[in-house]
């Protein structure tokens, strides 16, 4: 009997409270929403016992960022108490001008334990002016972007998410199931968290685990594509970008009716012109330097593609061990 019980549970119905006493969640949705976002959040309370409930600015269907059409239980009007309002990411530039969902934000954070941003969700509740002077984290590319928009906010590179006590802040995508756990740790206990997630067959990290901004790819030159001149027709589509804290790999296609020799004459220019890089072969460059105590070596390698006018370009990043001690 206990056994049918236990596979039966993961099947319970998330959206009503299972929790003694109950806790409430309440998930905020906007049109370009990024679905994992607000998704796996839901995912995490619900297993964890909680209700859940989504809300928009008038409870009409909204569009996410990958065209998923999702229609909230309330609008901003009806919406019902919430212990936990959740703000996911996602294109966020519209969410984070619109003035009724700031409001609504900032009113709800006045009665709300705990608010959890995902991803670059963060971006909104900086607009709100509720992360000032608090630490904060969002999606990796978003970080300088973060701090530059909203200077009065700390913004945290190399965490998975900060807690400010009631404000908490996720960095990207997945990692809102993090902080989700973490909401669940502080309101139920690490027992009902890690019980959670084992339910969500997630390993969860209480400590540590992945932080996307420590991946060796932060080494990358930002300033080495503006130093190109990329012909006016050209396409640029990535291949591959992958890697982990040591190594790092991008490969992309790039088509172009400019001649081999003309192509390769603007990378050689750019990428000299960046300096600190050196010749490797004909149609390749090396870098090296010495960053955070180690040291960091990159190679921009050029080759034709199959395709008449189309090209290989690969980048590739690696990062010696750090010295003991460090």
């Amino acid at each position: 009997m206990f056994f049918a019980l236990a596979l039966c549970s993961p099947a319970s119905a998330a959206h009503t409270p299972r929790s003694d006493p109950p806790v409430t969640v309440g998930i905020v949705l906007f049109d370009d929403v990024e679905i994992i976002d607000f998704a796996a959040p839901y995912e995490v309370f619900g297993t964890a016992g909680f209700g859940v409930v989504t809300v928009s600015r008038d409870g009409k269907p909204i569009t996410t960022a990958m065209g998923l059409t999702v229609t909230p239980d309330h609008g901003f009007a009806d919406a019902p108490a919430f212990d936990v309002l959740l703000v996911p990411g996602g294109d966020v530039g519209e969410a984070q001008r619109d003035r009724a969902l700031l409001d609504f934000i900032r009113q709800r954070t006045a009665s709300a334990r705990h608010v959890l941003s995902v991803c670059t969700g963060a971006s909104i509740l900086g607009a709100t002016g509720l992360l000032d002077g608090l630490k904060a984290t969002t999606y990796f590319p978003r970080l300088g972007e973060l701090a530059q928009r909203y200077p009065k906010v700390q913004v945290v590179a190399d965490v998975r998410w900060t807690d400010n006590g009631k404000l908490i802040t996720s960095a990207g995508l997945s990692s809102g199931m993090d902080a989700a756990l973490h909401v669940v740790a502080r309101l139920r206990g690490e027992d009902a968290a890690r019980t959670a997630a084992l339910q969500l067959e997630y390993d969860w990290q209480r400590e540590g685990g992945f932080v996307r901004s420590r991946m060796a790819d932060r080494y990358l030159p930002r300033q080495l594509d503006t130093r190109i001149r990329w012909p006016a027709d050209l396409a640029i589509t990535q291949l591959v970008s992958f890697g982990d804290e040591r190594h790092w790999r991008k490969r992309y296609r790039v088509t172009t009716t400019t001649a081999a020799e003309a192509l390769l004459a603007r990378i050689a220019d750019g990428v000299e012109n960046v300096g600190g890089w050196t010749r490797d072969g004909k149609d390749g460059w090396r870098w090296h330097a010495t960053a955070d105590g180690r040291r960091v070596t990159m190679a921009l390698a050029t080759t034709p593609a199959a395709t008449a006018g189309s090209y290989e370009l690969e980048l590739t990043v690696a990062v010696a061990a750090a010295a003991p001690g460090r």
